[in-house]
C-alpha cells in the first residue's frame, strides 16, 4: 500500500509541487491524488500536507493540533511585482489585488481569515514577496 490522500485534500497542490517523484497529480482547488505505480513513499506528502490530509502505507493519518497556531503569510509589498500569479493559484481564494493608482499599478495582499497557511502562493510568487510571518 502506497501513500493516499484522503477526504480533508483541500486541493492546495503543496503535496504535488514537492513530490520528487512526480506521482501526485490533481486539479487544483478540488483535489490531488496519489500514483501508487510512481510513489517512492518518501512521506514528503505526509509530513508537509497543511490540512494533514495524507495517509500513510500502514493507514495512519497525522492529526493536526486542535488550537494549533496556523501559519499566517505575508506579502511585502515592496516586493510585489502585481503579477497576480499568487492569486490566480491559491486554493482558498484568500489573496486579493489592491490597485495603487491609475499608472502605479498595484499589490497582492492576504485575507487572513481565509488563508489556511498551506504556502501555495509562496511556489508561484516571482519576486519572493510571500513570506510567513
Amino acid at each position: 500500500m502506497a501513500y493516499e490522500i484522503g477526504g480533508d485534500c483541500i486541493g492546495c497542490g503543496f503535496c504535488a509541487a514537492n513530490c520528487p517523484a512526480d506521482a501526485i497529480e490533481g486539479e487544483k482547488k478540488i483535489r490531488f491524488d496519489i500514483d501508487p505505480v510512481f510513489c517512492e513513499e518518501c512521506g514528503i506528502c505526509y509530513e508537509n500536507c497543511p490540512r494533514a490530509a495524507v495517509i500513510d502505507p500502514q493507514g495512519r493519518q497525522r492529526v493536526r493540533e486542535k488550537g494549533a497556531k496556523k501559519t499566517r503569510m505575508r506579502i511585502d509589498h515592496n516586493l510585489c511585482a502585481g503579477c497576480q500569479t499568487c492569486r490566480l493559484n491559491c486554493p482558498q481564494e484568500a489573496i486579493s489585488y489592491r490597485k495603487k493608482g491609475i499608472l502605479s499599478g498595484g499589490y497582492c495582499q492576504v485575507d487572513t481569515g481565509k488563508c489556511l497557511g498551506c504556502k501555495t502562493c509562496t511556489f508561484f510568487c516571482i519576486t519572493g514577496a510571500i513570506v510567513p510571518e
